[in-house]
């Protein structure tokens, strides 16, 4: 029988409760969540019977226009909603994009976020880490992949800046291998800067965002952006899996950004994770100054190292 072992992830929150203040994962802040726009949204949507309903398979189509509008005006990046697929989460859209695309050899940046680790060890993906982005040109072809984020990545909060994605984006035009972008952080940096993609200049490339780290994310709502050949190619996995994403959570999203300004949302999500970052980054400087780390422009983590092994000291306590 195969022996398959749980997320990392899960098992950290796993052994979260009320009494915990934890910084082990990317827990975003409830106290953030638009609750009253949301009861707001939530109450209009319950008038429409349907939003208890079987939907469509690529997501509702008022959702999809949204999150387009929002590739085209706010990344430079042209978008329709035929270029949009919703998914249950990001961990979904790691699965279906791998399943409908990949064979066997996919390459991460190192160290890079544990759940898509996690989504690809299951599909006994093959994963080869690197530690520069100088090395892509020797080890990319056209039978692999290359998963990355580009903004505040989980876990380092690096930014991978405009030079050096226009020459990731001309290693992967030679190379032709599938590039899989996760933009889980790209609207939460601190300065209120949105950076283009590299997926915008690269066609064979699915770039993923999620609503988890910018409105809530028990929604459990994402998007995969993608050329529409893929996304129907990607429907049939889809549609294996759960037949579409709750159309209740994705009806309430829709109607709240009917109602609400998402944006100055996200400014006050940055506002406040800049002011914890800060806060935090002296509390590592007065009271652990052995710790050695840079602060970040944004994302929800601060990454750094010890003398000691971090991850035998997280076991132990």
């Amino acid at each position: 029988m195969k022996k398959l072992e749980r997320s990392y992830i899960r098992q950290i929150l796993d052994a979260i409760n009320e009494r915990t203040i934890s910084f082990a994962g990317g827990l975003p802040n409830e106290n953030l969540f638009p609750v009253k726009d949301l009861k707001v949204a939530t109450n209009k949507v319950l008038e429409n019977p349907l939003c208890l309903q079987y939907s469509k398979s690529q997501g509702v189509e008022g959702l999809r226009e949204k999150i387009a509008d929002i590739y085209t005006n706010k990344f430079d990046f042209p978008t329709n909603k035929d270029e949009i697929l919703i998914t249950t989460g990001s961990q979904q859209a790691f699965d279906i994009i791998a399943k409908t695309f990949l064979d066997k050899e996919l390459y991460v940046q190192k160290p890079t976020y544990i759940g898509a680790l996690s989504a690809y060890k299951v599909l006994d993906m093959d994963i080869k880490s690197f530690d520069d982005l100088d090395d892509l040109e020797n080890k990319l072809n056209s039978t692999n992949g290359f998963y990355a984020m580009s903004d505040f990545t989980n876990p380092t909060g690096r930014v991978i800046d405009q030079k050096r994605r226009e020459d990731v984006a001309k290693i992967l035009n030679k190379k032709e291998c599938y590039f899989i972008e996760d933009g889980a952080y790209s609207l939460i940096d601190f300065n209120g800067v949105i950076r283009k993609p590299i997926s915008a200049l690269y066609e064979k490339s699915f770039h993923m965002g999620s609503f988890s780290k910018i409105v809530a994310p028990g929604f459990r709502v994402g998007w995969i952006r993608a050329k529409k050949e893929y996304i129907d190619q990607m429907m049939v996995s889809k549609e294996a899996v759960d037949l579409h994403t709750s159309t209740f959570n994705q009806m309430i999203l829709d109607e709240y950004m009917n109602e609400f300004d998402l944006f100055e949302h996200i400014k006050l999500v940055r506002k406040e994770y800049k002011s914890k970052m800060e806060y935090m980054a002296e509390c590592f400087e007065k009271y652990i100054p052995s710790f050695e780390f840079k602060r970040p422009q944004g994302g929800m983590f601060i990454y750094g190292s010890f003398k000691e092994d971090s991850f035998e000291l997280a076991k132990k306590h």
